[in-house]
């Protein structure tokens, strides 16, 4: 099982989500993937969603305690 993290700070791009689709094609069935990116942009994160659906994968959002990061934690439907 492999531990995959993506960072999308500090602003969500054309780059950062290249860099998440690739994960997502290498993705195995075990592994998790955790997206991070700023609060501030927390409202962009439908794209990212949209993508994760689109794989067949489950995902929890939640936000930082401090309240300067959100988190998208995703694994493979079972």
């Amino acid at each position: 099982m492999a531990d995959i993290t993506i960072h999308l700070e500090p602003a969500i791009s054309g780059r950062g989500l290249g860099q998440l689709k690739s994960a997502l094609d290498t993705m195995g069935e075990e592994d998790q993937l955790s997206i991070v990116m700023e609060a501030a942009d927390a409202h962009q994160a439908t794209r990212v969603i949209k993508m994760l659906e689109a794989h067949g994968l489950d995902y929890q959002p939640r936000g930082s305690h401090d309240g300067r990061f959100y988190y998208i934690i995703a694994r493979r439907k079972r």
